[in-house]
């Protein structure tokens, strides 16, 4: 049985658009599932539907958001790699992305 509720602050999509382009925007609405969350969109006619192109969907802050949309991202590029070379340049740039924090001060 799904349950839709309106999302806090705090939730957002990433998104994978059929370009490639991976993106992050705010979640107003969402299905609670048995497959788990489903972030919500109007359509055309201004139902509720799954948003197309959400392959994830977090309760996070925004830092942690932007790391996980960059780690998709370099996972499309993972798929992408031909050589050991640029595997290895892929898995030092996720190494930096994930411990990389802003300066505080």
């Amino acid at each position: 049985m799904s349950t839709f509720q309106f999302a806090d602050a705090g939730w957002v999509a990433i998104t994978a658009e059929r370009s490639g382009r991976i993106g992050i925007k705010p979640v107003r609405m969402f299905e609670l599932g048995e497959g788990g969350v489903t972030a919500l969109t109007k359509d055309a006619d201004g139902a509720m539907v799954p948003d197309p192109d959400v392959v994830e969907v977090i309760n996070t802050d925004p830092l942690h958001a932007a790391k996980l949309a960059v780690m998709h991202h370099l996972n499309g590029l993972v798929e992408k790699a031909t050589t050991a070379e640029e595997l290895d340049g892929v898995e030092r740039l996720a190494d930096w992305v994930i411990d990389w924090e802003p300066r505080r001060g």
